[in-house]
This record gives C-alpha cells, structure tokens and sequence, in this order.
C-alpha cells in the first residue's frame, strides 16, 4: 500500500444552504465518517475547503492541525498550492458529498489504477501534489486543474469509482447509515472482538474496542469511546465519550463521559452521568445512578442509590436506597466518604457531610453531620412499641 500524502476535502453545500457532508449518518456526520476512514488508511495531513459558517461544525470532523481554507475567497487558490507544495507524492481529493468507507479508503491508498479514469462524477480522485500544484500555478481553477491532469490513466491521477455518493432523501440516506453500520461492525471483528449480531449493534467512526471483548445485541457505541480487551458490553446499552477498561462488564446501561477502570461490572440498568470516576473492581449494579463522582476501587453499590457529587474510597458499601443529598434548590454539595466505610440502607446523606474511613451509618438515617473515622452514626427515632395497640383498634371498630 503507498502513503498519500494529504488530502483535500470539499464541503459544497446544496440548495438548502447546508452540506451533506455535514448531516449525521448514525450519530456522525458524514465528514467525520470520512476523516477517520481516511486517517486509519494512513493519511495525515487534511486540509478543507468550506462555507465561513461551516467552519466551527466542520473543524470537529477532523484531526487536530487540519487547514481550513473558505470557498471562494482571492486566496483560495493561493493557500491550495502552498498546502500541495508541502506534499510529497500524491494527495487525495474529495469534491463531492460522498462515503468512503474503511475498505475503499484503503483501495484509494492502493496504487491500483482504475478502469474509471474519466470518471469526474465519482468526486474521489488520487492525484500528484506537484503536478496539480503546476496547474494552479498555470492559473487554473481547481476543477480544471483536476480535470486536465487527471483525465487519463497516468501515473499522476486517476479518478476513483468506488465512492458511494451522499444524495438528499432519506431512502438514499438510510442507505448510506447501513453501510456506515456495516463497515464499522466489520473494522471491529477485524480488529478480534466479537459482535454477536453485527445487525444490531451501532458503533460510530471514533470508537475502539480492544481484542477479546464481546459485544452483545443492542449495543450502541458513541463518540470517543475507547473499551478495553476482554469486555463484555450489552445486551442493550449504550456509552458515550467514555473509556472503559479491560475486563469490565456494562449490561443494559448507559454510560455518558466518564472513566471505568479494569474489572468492574456496571448494570443492569444503571446510569453512569458525566464527570465519574469509578475505580478498579467496582460493583455499581441495578437501578443506581452515578454523577460527577469518584468510586474508589473495590467499592460496592449494589442496588438502588443516588451518588451525586461525591468522593467515595475504596472497599466502600453500599446499603440498599442510599441517597447522597447533594442539592438545596440553588448550590450543589459534595459528600466524601472514607475508605471501608459501610453505608446502612436506606441511609440519607445530607452533603456537605464527610463519613470517615471505616464508619458505620446505621439503616434509616439521616446523617447531617459529620461522622468520625470507625464510629457508628445513628440518626432515626427511638422505636416505640405499644403492646396490643393492633388488637385494640381492631375491636373499636367491631
């Protein structure tokens, strides 16, 4: 396989004022979509000619350093051929709205000369970087020059057929989604993890999943979401901008901007909010809910409970329906919880409240002041029994 030296990308809009380019195919834009394509087929230099108002959107699609050149300025021309000048051998060049998919990028990227050299329309060419950087200097305008030195099979351009174009409508957009859909499910079982039904699992151009992991039907993958080896995520899940470490399990949650460390298991239904942190070897099991938090390693929070705003230690439990009152109705409140502390069910924490390592909170309390290291906090009422109370009512009201 040759090195391009760079590529050129055109973002042209269409009648509605808006380029295709820049509509989501799955949860990316198509530009994005092709960046990615492009960069993993070893291209690292981008730069991009687009609408001023385009500009900000678009500069998200590619690798930080990409030149960003607007349509139709005096310069334009000018800044084409100072990036060309900078290249060696042969740079690719997108016109159109089209999909270049991870095979086809490679193919671009092969050498291989194509039957379609004269075909203008596919809007994909491989061309030379100096001879198209002569024709602008020729005064050409960059269609001609792409046109005029690459209509033949030569070794200085060949136009390439195997772009699928972007069109308007959404018969023709559903489309290119299940190709984008396919295309990524394949790159991961090349990459060895195992997709249990590749028709139902949705990951974006960004993602990466680490050899031996297992992903399971429903699994929706998004943004820069990095999962490490020998994981098992799904069924049903979702994770966004998130980076989950080896030999975890994530099972009917969701996950949002935030970090899991090796070995721990996350679900099922569980929500993970952005801004947390949960260590090594966690437990955060069914119905709790995490946000802008740290979990330290070894911690378990089984079953239905709030932790907002907190610093939790390690080797840390959980009781059943603890809740971390993190808000008054106007300012938020962090909580911080000692190593090996054991948190009773049903245990309220009024933040800002620290529990020292190793203390004991008992089931039902509300605990609104600080407790010290090792000490057992109780914060309920006294029980109360009224003997024969029950069989009292009951005959008041025979």
């Amino acid at each position: 396989m040759m090195e391009l030296a760079g590529a050129i990308v055109f973002l042209p809009r269409e009648g509605n004022g808006r380029s295709l380019m820049l509509e989501d195919l799955l949860f990316d834009p198509a530009a994005l979509w092709l960046a990615e394509a492009l960069r993993r087929a070893g291209v690292e230099r981008f730069l991009v000619v687009c609408h001023r108002d385009d500009q900000e959107e678009a500069s998200a699609c590619f690798p930080e350093g990409t030149e960003f050149i607007t349509t139709g300025t005096d310069d334009a021309n000018q800044r084409l051929g100072a990036f060309l000048h900078g290249r060696e051998g042969r740079v690719a060049v997108v016109t159109r709205p089209v999909q270049l998919l991870g095979e086809e990028a490679k193919a671009l990227l092969s050498g291989e000369v194509y039957d379609a050299a004269e075909d203008w329309e596919s809007g994909v060419c491989r061309i030379d970087a100096a001879a198209l950087a002569a024709a602008l200097e020729e005064g050409m305008d960059f269609e001609r020059a792409l046109t005029a030195r690459a209509d033949r099979l030569t070794s200085r351009g060949v136009w390439f057929p195997h772009a699928h174009p972007i069109r308007a409508g959404w018969r023709l957009r559903a489309e290119c989604e299940l190709r984008a859909r396919n295309d990524a499910a394949a790159r991961l079982m090349e990459e060895g993890v195992r997709i249990v039904d590749p028709n139902s699992v949705y990951v974006g151009p960004r993602v990466t999943v680490g050899a031996g992991s297992v992903l399971l039907p429903g699994t929706i993958l998004r943004g820069r979401t990095a999962i490490g080896g020998a994981c098992e995520i799904g069924p049903n899940t979702m994770i966004q901008d998130c980076t989950i470490g080896e030999r975890c399990t994530v099972n009917a949650s969701q996950l949002n901007e935030s970090t899991v460390d090796a070995g721990t298991k996350v679900g099922p239904f569980a929500y993970v909010r952005p801004n947390c942190h949960v260590g090594r070897d966690v437990k955060v099991g069914d119905f709790v809910e995490l946000k802008n938090s740290t979990i330290g390693d070894g911690t378990k929070i089984s079953h239905l409970t709030y932790v907002g705003d907190s610093d939790v230690g390690g080797h840390v439990n959980f009781g059943c329906g603890t809740v971390t009152v993190n808000y008054d109705g106007i300012t938020k409140y962090r909580t911080t919880i000692g190593d090996n502390a054991f948190i009773g069910c049903n245990t309220n924490l009024v933040a800002p409240v620290k529990i020292g390592d190793g203390a004991y909170t008992a089931a039902g309390s509300t605990i609104t002041d600080d407790v010290p290291g090792d000490s057992l906090a109780i914060a309920r009422s006294v029980q109360v029994i009224k003997k024969q109370w029950a069989a009292k009512r009951r005959n008041r009201r025979k």
